[in-house]
């Protein structure tokens, strides 16, 4: 039965940080594009700058405050929903879900929640709950207790065996004697009076399931992934596979079975994300996690698979069946209903941020450090090993770092003690004679993935040995060496490769991402690269745009940059553009399906670039400004019309780099636009710009000294040197005397908050700006810039607590997201 909503309230996910990045926004933006054809009114909640759904609902149905139980009870009491979708929000969401059921908010406001009843949902958030709801239908969970002895902790070993972990010291015990030291040392804490002592897994196969369910008890399971580390280190800095890979049959729908039996327990409607931990020596597992609502593995699943998991999800929590729902045209033939299958490998790889904060333990563990992720997809395991580790990587060249020069020692201790560099070590050990069998023994890793790479290296090896030839043209594109690696293995330029595949017929193909396999005829758009006979991507016969996003996140822009492509997508679809993006960060919102005609999920690089303009021909190419090889390499192509956006930050120019305040400009060929004051937000006032994260909106002692400062700008700044957004910057004392210190592109998070802050989207401007389509008498009707009802703050959001940093103060290099916030003056 289908329930009936005028009006719901959305949860947002908040600013990005250490264990989501976009992934909660591109599901928001998803549900919102599926929750417009019911015809409910959406109200939103989220304080996130670099939100693309807050932008997409009416400006006076999105509250930009933070996250919480007291501003969500402001909001009911306000706008009196009929119901809260929570589940796109993330763990902190569904938290907030709990409290308004607990506290009575939504029985006695007669809200409905979605996705999952008050009762069940406790017995996700209460750990307790979820052992006991598992334990009672007969689930595994590992084995703990609370022991506050010697006695009690040896009575638990001889229930479960070794080895154990000794919480709070978190590390496991492999023998009597560990074990007494370990609880000598917690009891002997004077605050200490008991502690935990639990069943250790480390080294099973960690293993994850994303299923959905519908009200009537219909279940599919649209993806199985498998995480290639053991359990012992987080998922989230895993590289992952889709689908499994080391499974047989009867593990794998063992495990498809306990998704299913946990969901109906739970009486999930919608999605659930399931781990687990899978014995290597037998059929034992045990569940480690359940999540109720979106993860970034559940936006992989639904990426791996090409299935529509978000829409239909959202189809689901409103009470709607699975053969209810009519998926978007571009499914012709594939059902909401349809387990779907892969007829390709997506491999994922995280990426860490150990060279911008470089104080913390690089061992990867128990606890997530990774900031973002790439993803290769490939018709073998091997070709998307190779373009996922090309996507992660961030040189402008197309080759992957060589770790030839670390010792043996320092191998063996990386094979056991992990650091960001696996995968090249891995590869390096092969490379030395490790077995196969010891370096499974040695990492827990099973013998599979070594069996792959061993493949990798010797197609390597016959490459490097046998340059220029056809044969090694054919056998490095079959296990994913793009043609930009191949020009630099070979030290030859990449027109001499592109010359070779031609003469050989040796020709790129697109291949389809969509959930049956090649079945059915489904026009979803999304491709990726494979050496084969048939191509499947046509190119549009309308005028193109070629968007490059940004690939993996990072952290600086970071979750700011991934706004701002989206930003330039929505923007060139309503310029009346055929919009292509290339990208490779799964948890984009800038790959969500609405927002482009066609994807192609490749590395970004040189060879990869020139292979889709060389099929689609676009009319304009846009390009991120940090590419800077990318871009010196493309402009030499004079074919191609390539727009740089943002502009990069090198054209800066200083008299010192220092500033605590700014005017912000927007230059059109002769005109200058004032568009914003700024105040640097610098804890105790601190100028260098390294440190300027945080903004205000409009500056300090705006009422006496703004029309001032922005008459000195606009006279400063030269149109025939500087266009687009431009920030002049100024030193001041406080008394009203401003020194210029410099002028620069307006940097994306400032670009998204000007947006915010102004009501008129800049990318949009600058978009239209570089498409000779821009209407300046609207844009001047809609600037005022010396009028102010209210201000606007942003702060920026460091992981040095999550990643036990000892640093305090940021540079705009370690930003990992940002936090916006209004206060009306007082009139």
């Amino acid at each position: 039965m289908t329930i009936d909503i005028k009006k719901v309230l959305l949860l947002g996910g908040g600013p990005t940080n250490i264990g989501h990045e976009n992934e909660l926004d591109a599901a928001a933006f998803e549900r919102l594009m599926a929750l417009k054809k019911t015809g409910a009114k959406i109200i939103y909640v989220d304080n996130n700058p670099f939100s693309v759904t807050s932008e997409e609902i009416q400006p006076a149905n999105v509250y930009v405050q933070e996250v919480n139980f007291q501003n969500v009870i402001n909001i009911i009491d306000k706008e009196k929903p009929d119901a809260i979708m929570a589940t796109q929000g993330g763990l902190n969401a569904m938290q907030i879900a709990w409290q308004l059921a607990e506290s009575g908010i939504l029985a006695s406001n007669n809200i409905s929640l979605l996705g999952i009843k008050p009762a069940d949902l406790r017995k996700v958030i209460d750990n307790q709950k979820l052992r006991d709801l598992l334990t009672e239908i007969d689930e595994k969970v590992i084995a703990s207790k609370i022991v506050a002895d010697d006695d009690e902790a040896m009575d638990f070993v001889r229930e479960v065996g070794f080895p154990v972990i000794v919480k709070p010291m978190s590390a496991s015990r492999n023998n009597t004697d560990e074990l007494e030291d370990a609880l000598d040392v917690s009891f002997k804490r004077t605050y200490i009076k008991r502690c935990s002592i639990e069943q250790s897994i480390v080294g099973y196969k960690e293993i994850e399931m994303v299923g959905i369910r519908d009200a009537n008890g219909n279940k599919i399971l649209i993806s199985g992934m498998e995480d290639m580390d053991p359990i012992g280190i987080h998922s989230g800095d895993s590289i992952i596979f889709a689908p499994t890979q080391t499974l047989i049959n009867e593990e794998y729908q063992a495990l498809r079975t306990a998704t299913f039996r946990i969901m109906d327990a739970l009486n999930v409607t919608g999605t659930c994300h399931v781990q687990f931990a899978q014995s290597r020596t037998d059929a034992n597992y045990f569940v480690t996690k359940v999540s109720p609502f979106f993860t970034r593995n559940t936006i992989l699943a639904a990426k791996s698979t090409g299935y529509p998991l978000t829409y239909v999800s959202s189809f689901l929590e409103l009470g709607y069946n699975l053969t209810e729902i009519k998926l978007p045209s571009k499914y012709s033939k594939f059902l909401a209903f349809m387990e779907p299958t892969m007829d390709h490998v997506v491999v994922k790889i995280p990426l860490w941020p150990f060279r911008d904060i470089t104080d913390v333990d690089q061992h990867l563990n128990t606890l997530m450090k990774s900031v973002g992720s790439t993803i290769g997809v490939g018709r073998t395991v091997e070709e998307a090993i190779i373009k996922a580790m090309h996507s992660s990587q961030f040189s402008p060249r197309d080759i992957l770092p060589s770790v030839s020069k670390v010792n043996d020692d320092d191998v063996i201790n990386q094979l056991i003690h992990p650091l960001a560099s696996r995968i090249l070590i891995l590869m390096e050990a092969l490379r030395r004679g490790f077995s196969i069998d010891e370096l499974s023994e040695l990492t827990q890793i099973d013998r599979f993935y070594f069996y792959k790479l061993n493949q990798l290296l010797r197609a390597q090896d016959y490459v490097v040995n046998n340059p220029l030839s056809p044969k090694s043209v054919e056998i490095g594109h079959k296990y994913g060496f793009g043609d930009g690696m191949l020009a630099e293995l070979w030290q030859v330029n990449i027109s001499t490769i592109q010359r070779m595949n031609h003469n050989v017929k040796n020709q790129v193909t697109y291949k389809a991402i969509e959930p049956s396999a090649g079945e059915f005829m489904e026009a979803t758009n999304i491709f990726y690269s494979s050496y084969e006979l048939e191509n499947e991507s046509k190119p549009f016969a309308e005028k193109s745009a070629l968007v490059i996003g940004r690939g993996g996140n990072q952290l600086g822009p970071n979750s700011a940059a991934d706004y701002y492509t989206a930003q330039v997508l929505i923007s060139l679809h309503k310029a009346g553009y055929k919009t292509i993006i290339m990208n490779t960060n799964p948890n984009a919102v800038s790959l969500t399906p609405q927002l482009s005609d066609k994807e192609y999920i490749e590395p970004i690089q040189l060879g990869n670039i020139l292979n889709i303009v060389d099929l689609e021909k676009p009319d304009i190419v846009f390009l991120p400004g940090n590419r800077h090889y990318l871009s010196e390499q493309l402009k030499q192509f004079e074919d191609l019309n390539i727009v740089v956006l943002p502009p990069d930050q090198k054209v800066a120019t200083y008299n010192q780099k220092k500033a605590t305040t700014a005017v912000d400009l927007f230059i059109e060929g002769d005109e200058v636009l004032p568009v914003a004051t700024i105040s640097f937000v610098g804890k105790d006032q601190r100028t260098d710009l390294r440190l300027i994260n945080d903004y205000k909106e409009p500056m300090d002692h705006w009422q006496t000294d703004e029309a001032d400062l922005i008459a000195d700008a606009v006279k400063k700044v030269d149109s025939s040197k500087w266009q687009g957004l431009v920030q002049i910057l100024y030193n001041t004392t406080g008394d009203s005397n401003y020194e210029m210190t410099g002028i620069w592109p307006v940097r994306i998070t400032e670009t998204a908050f000007l947006t915010k802050t102004t009501g008129i989207n800049w990318v949009r401007v600058l978009v239209r700006k570089y498409l000779g389509i821009l209407d300046m008498k609207s844009l001047r009707e809609q600037l005022t810039p010396t009028q102010h009802q209210r201000s606007s703050t942003m702060i920026a959001k460091f992981p040095f607590r999550e990643l036990q940093s000892r640093q305090s103060e940021g540079t705009t290099k370690q930003e990992v997201g940002s936090a916006i916030s209004f206060k009306n003056f007082e009139s």
